[in-house]
């Protein structure tokens, strides 16, 4: 019971002080500490460090330039305060893995939860960069320009920062495994999977994006956006799956992602 107060407590303050800095929502909070105290408890401090390196950087980065940043709410369903469904798609299949890793001690469980981070990272720094673009995005699928902040739009600043967020889960991924585990060997060949199929999921993640993801047209505002309600009326959906919100795509790019490392290793 032990891991678990630790957990508990560590998630706590982390959460609460993410919370106050308007990083998180209350529901996101709530999140975040069942997050937090799930993956301590059955992953430890492997676990913990990775899900933490993905939490502080991506909210340090949503604050990054913000006032550039506030001309998109008109676009985004959501805003920077991250609520109970965006902590868990960007989370939930990292606490699942950690859970299944507490049963069963393969290794293969260190590569799938460091992958899930790194999509998420990789996608969380290429969303929150890539709208400071000075060049509008281009389709993923059709490469036509789209508004800045819409899903599917990708863009070289994004598109690099997608590498760098993959590629710094990886690195800690490598030291936490020669530093915890002590092989040299597995953490070269796990954290080079993880940059890899890190960035393959933020292309996912665009490709579900452009290709699924819902997109309306609200007639006040006289724009596409991702808001199904905008000032209590629903607005007209013109693309993609109703049901299919950036929630949806993220944890889906997550799965998918993750489901690779068992069909690669």
């Amino acid at each position: 019971m032990l891991d678990f107060f630790i957990g508990l407590t560590c998630s706590f303050l982390i959460s609460f002080i993410a919370y106050k800095n308007s990083s998180l929502s209350k529901s996101g909070l709530i999140a975040a500490i069942i997050l937090g105290t799930g993956i301590y408890f059955f992953g430890g401090l492997f676990f913990s460090i990775i899900m933490i390196a993905f939490f502080v950087s991506s909210s340090l980065l949503s604050k990054f330039k913000k006032i550039n940043k506030d001309k998109l709410e008109k676009i985004n369903e959501k805003g920077e305060n991250r609520d109970f469904m965006q902590v868990i798609a960007n989370g939930g299949v990292g606490l699942i893995v950690a859970i299944i890793y507490y049963f069963n001690q393969s290794s293969i469980y260190l590569l799938a939860y460091g992958v899930s981070f790194a999509v998420s990272t990789a996608d969380t720094w290429a969303s929150e960069i890539g709208v400071l673009s000075k060049r509008k995005p281009i389709d993923i699928l059709t490469l036509k320009p789209l508004e800045t902040g819409m899903s599917g739009g990708i863009s070289l600043l994004g598109t690099s920062f997608a590498l760098l967020g993959s590629s710094f889960i990886a690195s800690i991924h490598f030291i936490l495994n020669i530093f915890i585990y002590k092989d040299l060997k597995e953490g070269l060949i796990y954290s080079s999977y993880c940059f890899l199929l890190g960035f393959f999921g933020a292309i996912i993640d665009s490709l579900l994006g452009a290709s699924l993801q819902a997109q309306y047209y609200c007639d006040e505002l006289d724009t596409i956006t991702e808001k199904r309600v905008y000032k209590g009326k629903t607005n007209k959906l013109i693309k993609g799956i109703s049901f299919i919100n950036n929630d949806i795509v993220n944890l889906s790019s997550n799965i998918i992602s993750s489901l690779f490392t068992f069909l690669i290793i």
